[in-house]
């Protein structure tokens, strides 16, 4: 970067022997240990968190709040960490996104392959041209494992409509036995645990909490990454994961507003009837065909219009999941698991 470049740690460290052995391992100036200046600069750059990096200009002006992840994602090719260089980088990420295949982002090497059941290699080239999911998890997240379920039932009635649909499971889990034991709950495919593709994959798609999903379509370009929550929110019913689908969705969920989640009703006593989507399906109330929405058994496979199960309907309320503990040095809020 030469010489008209500088760094000086600002330390908020509670002691001096951890001031001096952090800053001992450290190329640049810093500010005398527990200066007054440190809390005066927090306050000035407003600081919320740590570590950040304020760059500031030859002019003495500031630059950028905080380069950190700029230095994560791009290195020393951020620099000078100026609004004309984040531009340039801007572009130059938008053409690797168009550029963007399911081989260049799962291919590494002569790690062109990923696993089944069983360890049977599949090739990626096996999967071009078809929607993926990547499926960032783990067995020791409670989260994970409470999304598992829900990902599961989706997947198979995807599949039923699209077989070419796939998900890939990308671990994090802390050694073979725990990737095997969580591995063998799933239908799908997999990267082999301590494959090196996590990493880049994890960088690629900024993984900072799972579980993650990242939607790949047809063409090898991403689609989203925040699949994960389309579908805990909406199931199979969020495929293919595009924008139009949400549309569609919206304008679905719009029309059920104020409707319960789950009801009774005198037709049907046996069981409580569940609000759900469907394609079509006949209305056991008034035998007229439906869309979209019925209040519906589906142990007894019995379905009402929601104009019908309204009428003689009484809502109740989703039961509250029971929390579990993260893994130490992780910390989970109930969907997502992040480092501590």
């Amino acid at each position: 970067m030469g010489e008209s470049f500088e760094i000086v740690l600002i330390s908020f460290d509670d002691d001096e022997e951890s001031f001096n052995e952090g800053f001992g391992s450290m190329p640049w100036f810093a500010l005398p240990f527990k200066d007054e200046s440190c809390r005066k600069l927090a306050r000035y750059f407003e600081l919320s968190t740590v570590p950040t990096l304020v760059m500031i200009g030859p002019d003495g002006k500031t630059l950028h709040s905080n380069v950190v992840e700029a230095i994560e994602e791009y290195g020393i090719q951020a620099y000078p960490f100026t609004p004309a260089k984040f531009a340039e980088l801007e572009e130059i990420e938008k053409a690797k996104q168009e550029a963007q295949t399911l081989e260049s982002i799962l291919v590494s090497g002569n790690r062109d392959y990923l696993i089944g059941k069983h360890g049977v290699k599949v090739p990626v080239s096996d999967l071009v041209g078809k929607n993926i999911l990547l499926y960032f998890s783990a067995h020791w997240c409670p989260p994970c494992r409470a999304f598992l379920p829900k990902l599961t039932e989706a997947y198979h009635k995807i599949k039923a409509k699209d077989s070419g649909f796939e998900v890939i499971f990308i671990s994090s889990d802390r050694d073979q036995t725990s990737f095997d034991d969580f591995f063998s709950e799933m239908p799908w495919l997999a990267l082999p645990f301590g494959d090196e593709r996590k990493e880049s994959l994890s960088k690629m798609f900024k993984v900072q909490g799972i579980p993650k999903a990242v939607a790949i379509g047809p063409t090898g370009r991403t689609i989203t990454t925040q699949a994960r929550d389309l579908v805990a929110d909406h199931g199979a019913d969020a495929y293919p994961f595009t924008d139009e689908r949400l549309q569609e969705i919206e304008a679905q969920y719009e029309m059920a507003k104020g409707w319960p989640d789950k009801l009774s009703h005198g037709l049907h006593e046996e069981h409580e009837l569940v609000l759900t989507q469907h394609q079509i399906y006949t209305c056991d109330g008034c035998d007229e065909e439906g869309h979209v929405w019925a209040f519906s058994c589906e142990e007894c496979g019995f379905d009402l219009h929601p104009k019908c199960a309204l009428e003689d309907g009484k809502g109740t309320e989703d039961d509250a999941m029971d929390e579990e503990k993260p893994e130490e040095g992780w910390i989970c809020d109930g969907k997502v698991c992040f480092k501590a």
